[in-house]
């Protein structure tokens, strides 16, 4: 079990409402397992010149629509992969991150290593790959989507049990969920990534020049306390990794009010304080003050590439449930997606007195190996105040753990 002061630890309320990302940077070595390596607050990184590749053009926020942020508080803005295969090896960091993202999408069998890039905001997930719309369709067929229409020149598809839909064409594939994300909208965002309506950047001064600035990176977030080197003073922020030939760079972007609130030595004691700011990976790293942008990069060991721990790379899967109130029962379905072992598949009882605890039981104990199609069923009538139950990907006799999928206790009789 988990305890709800653990602060090295999320919890499932930290994972809901599509808050993972979100929470994840900041949590990310303690899921990696790495607090024991983290230097002590005050610490100098050796400071030098680190000469970073240019970056590919932002044209992953041509997704995101004017007037996305004129009813919400949420404080991200927009985050952007592009996944691919590893091709030697990466910074453990990256991989832990890699994984957050892969473990938030359902299964549209294409995988999440053939997709060239993901935009995730807070509106949806638009996934660009080469396949077609019939490859996805005959996938969403095995599951608990529904055909439900059309948008312009995409076919839509939707789900009840956890809300979801998705929007299909050739090469293309918009998706929403209750769960992950915090003002699911599809059409809106078809509209702006197709020039049918003002997009954000267009409108907001900050988020041009902050994506201007940082372009495109195999992993990028784009939000407005992260990073955090001076938030009070900051108007937006980015963190990106960035890998070529080899190498990998860690780079943090602040774009402040004023230039004469810029200063290197400014940043720099913000970084020696806050130094989970930066990967704790990062060895050699050069600061930069330029008008109203403070920029930090760091060059990053890269990892071996070798096997990998299983809770770096969570299953991409399409969960379905469907909870029956009179016989108190939950039925949990894999529809979709990669094969997981069976020890890594938990469940966990959501309830009032638990205030966020996770308590790992195990799903399928009587197989060692979860696929598409599997199928198994909760009872829940010990439970009376149960008010959701949880897919946990992890081990049993580990507090770490990735919540895949949540189901709230409605009948869907």
């Amino acid at each position: 079990m988990v305890p709800p002061d653990d602060s090295s630890r999320p919890t499932r309320r930290s994972f809901l409402n599509g808050g993972a990302t979100a929470a994840a940077i900041g949590l990310m070595t303690g899921l990696s397992g790495c607090t024991g390596s983290l230097p002590p607050l005050s610490s100098k990184p050796k400071y030098g010149r680190v000469d970073v590749p240019d970056p590919g053009p932002p044209e992953y926020r041509r997704w995101l629509p004017a007037g996305w942020d004129s009813e919400t508080d949420e404080d991200w803005v927009i985050t952007y992969a592009e996944p691919g295969p590893f091709a030697g090896s990466v910074p453990e960091e990256f991989v832990a991150r890699r994984g957050l993202q892969k473990m938030e999408l359902d299964y549209f069998g294409i995988g999440y290593e053939n997709y060239d890039s993901l935009t995730r905001t807070n509106l949806a997930t638009v996934i660009e790959a080469d396949f077609t719309a019939d490859d996805v369709a005959s996938t969403l067929a095995n599951t608990g989507y529904e055909p439900d229409g059309s948008y312009r020149d995409y076919d839509l598809y939707a789900r009840s049990d956890v809300r979801r839909r998705a929007a299909v064409r050739d090469g293309v594939v918009v998706w929403a969920s209750a769960y992950r994300h915090t003002a699911p909208d599809i059409e809106a965002t078809i509209d702006a990534g197709h020039g049918h309506s003002r997009q954000y950047h267009e409108e907001s001064d900050a988020f041009a020049a902050v994506t201007d600035a940082v372009g495109a990176s195999r992993l990028l977030y784009v939000g407005g306390s992260h990073p955090g080197l001076n938030p009070g003073i900051a108007e937006l922020g980015a963190d990106a990794f960035r890998i070529d030939d080899g190498v990998a760079y860690h780079l943090l972007i602040e774009r402040y009010e004023s230039a004469a609130d810029n200063s290197t030595d400014r940043t720099k004691s913000a970084l020696e304080q806050q130094r989970h700011e930066l990967t704790t990976e990062a060895r050699t790293v050069d600061v930069e003050a330029d008008g109203r942008f403070a920029t930090v990069t760091a060059r990053v060991p890269t990892r071996p590439d070798s096997e990998r721990d299983p809770m770096d790379d969570p299953p991409q899967i399409t969960w379905g449930g469907r909870f029956d109130a009179a016989t108190r029962t939950v039925t949990l379905r894999h529809e979709a997606g990669e094969s997981a072992d069976s020890d890594l598949i938990c469940y966990d009882i959501d309830t009032p007195e638990d205030r966020g605890e996770v308590e790992k039981k195990p799903l399928w104990p009587d197989q060692h190996t979860v696929s598409a199609g599997d199928e198994t069923t909760v009872d829940l009538s010990d439970e009376p105040t149960a008010e959701g139950i949880s897919v946990v990907y992890g081990p049993l006799d580990d507090v770490s753990f990735r919540m895949l999928f949540t189901l709230p206790l409605e009948d869907d009789r």
